[in-house]
């Protein structure tokens, strides 16, 4: 009879040797777009959602719509793909979510705003320097003093990123980054449409509590 050490070589893939159960699933990034009732809570709910079932929320951004009532968030939060998707389809079961969507860099235009300022007091031409790199990653000079540029830069976040990494040889003096906003691309998928039935023209909802959902 076969071992069982043996039968787990036998059945792991030429070249490689498995101890006991498959590898674990890599850890992801995914962005979400939901459509969320505009009330008094609904921030710390989400919030809540998310810590009580054990993902880091990597950007949260929460701004108005066109539409009366409703507020959209944005939210970056990494994981296994199987605990993700779970995920959305728990936050899109809560009374105060009407609709969750994933977006990805591929079909979406995710923007991350950054302002930066810069100490320019190091060697000769170090303004100049900066201002050509600002120019490079289209970013724009908002501020400035005898001794300091404040950069304004609206980009894909992994451009931002790099742009802050070149900075940094300049001495960052203060910086503030907004959290990504994500929209799909003109007839891509993951566009929120217009609910049903807005806030101002139900009353109380039937769908289930975010206290009624299962644990992760």
């Amino acid at each position: 009879m076969m071992s069982r050490s043996h039968a787990v070589r036998a059945l792991a893939p030429a070249g490689r040797r498995w101890i006991g159960s498959a590898p674990a699933q890599p850890t992801m990034r995914k962005t979400f777009a939901a459509l969320v009732v505009n009330e008094p809570g609904v921030l710390s709910r989400i919030s809540g959602f998310f810590s009580s079932r054990g993902f880091n929320i990597d950007s949260l951004v929460v701004g108005t719509t066109n539409l009366p009532g409703m507020s959209r968030m944005t939210i970056q939060s990494s994981g296994t793909l199987g605990k993700l998707d779970q995920l959305r389809r728990q936050m899109e079961a809560m009374v105060q979510v009407r609709e969750v969507v994933e977006l990805s860099s591929e079909t979406s235009a995710l923007i991350d705003l950054a302002l930066i300022k810069v100490n320019t007091t190091g060697r000769e031409g170090t303004r100049s320097e900066v201002v050509e790199l600002a120019n490079l990653f289209r970013g724009s000079v908002v501020d400035v003093s005898a001794t300091q540029l404040l950069i304004k830069l609206a980009d894909h976040p992994a451009k931002v990123d790099s742009f802050i990494a070149l900075m940094d040889k300049f001495e960052i003096v203060e910086m503030g980054r907004t959290g990504v906003v994500a929209v799909s691309n003109c007839g891509a998928p993951g566009t929120i449409l217009k609910p049903a039935v807005l806030p101002t023209q139900h009353g109380n909802s039937s769908r289930m509590s975010d206290a009624d959902l299962p644990p992760s």
